[in-house]
């Protein structure tokens, strides 16, 4: 009898340490996620029309496209942000061409009231087209510019709309070197 009563004890105390264990748990969980909160960081991504230049700039292409980003800010004002741009196929002349870009940017943003902002930005990309038919690969280094407005719905998550230009994808097969981007997206400061 005095041993079914200490293997009760034991279970019953066991349980109680197991709720202690995960009540103590939540409540780091929960403090971590508040204090998360305030970060300076935040991920994001958009959907988005790029048009490429074909043809001498003649004629122009569009494709669906989308982002995926991740950045740091300094303070209201300043960030560093780094980007995967996947610009959609664009078929040209019987041939066919994938592009992407990976990009660092520095971001400047005018707030325009306590929910609105403008920004500017400004970066280094790195552009690969991967042509079909056999044609092969290029890539190139270059500028991208950018501008925006972006709505803060809460404390943490905020719209954007933008325009971006890139300047310097790689030219061959009838592709021109300029690709231009408008899209709506999405950010989380965690």
């Amino acid at each position: 009898m005095n041993r079914k009563n200490n293997n009760t004890r034991t279970i019953v105390n066991g349980k109680k340490a197991g709720l202690f264990a995960a009540a103590a748990l939540a409540l780091t969980l929960g403090s971590g996620l508040a204090m998360a909160a305030d970060t300076p960081y935040y991920l994001g991504g958009d959907v988005a029309k790029s048009t490429s230049r074909v043809d001498g700039n003649s004629q122009k292409r569009t494709a669906d496209s989308y982002s995926i980003f991740g950045g740091y800010k300094f303070n209201e004002n300043f960030a560093v942000e780094a980007n995967y741009t996947d610009l959609g196929r664009i078929d040209f002349g019987g041939v066919s061409a994938k592009n992407k870009v990976y990009s660092l940017d520095g971001i400047a943003r005018a707030p325009l009231g306590n929910n609105f902002g403008v920004y500017g930005k400004v970066g280094l990309a790195y552009a690969q087209r991967d042509f079909n038919n056999g044609l092969g690969n290029e890539d190139k280094t270059g500028l991208k510019l950018g501008v925006g407005v972006d709505y803060a719905l809460t404390k943490n998550v905020s719209l954007r709309a933008e325009a971006t230009r890139f300047n310097n994808m790689p030219d061959a097969n009838g592709f021109n070197k300029k690709v231009d981007r408008l899209g709506v997206g999405v950010a989380y400061q965690f």
